[in-house]
């Protein structure tokens, strides 16, 4: 099985929260240096962030996806 068909079977149906909470959980476990880490965000880190929250939102609200 690969990543994307366990995705699709296993994590894609489950509510945002726990998914959220899974990624963290990935996240946290992955060693501190293979991480790129900086305290600054750049102006493409910011426009992702807010793009991906108002599609968080959006879908949350049950409105189209305009992306």
């Amino acid at each position: 099985m690969t990543v994307v068909e366990f995705y699709n079977h296993a994590i894609k149906n489950m509510p945002p929260a726990e998914r959220l909470r899974l990624a963290a959980l990935i996240l946290n476990d992955i060693a501190p240096n293979v991480v790129h880490s900086s305290d600054e965000w750049t102006d493409e880190d910011l426009a992702d962030f807010s793009q991906s929250g108002w599609r968080q939102i959006e879908s949350g609200l049950g409105e189209p996806d305009d992306a």
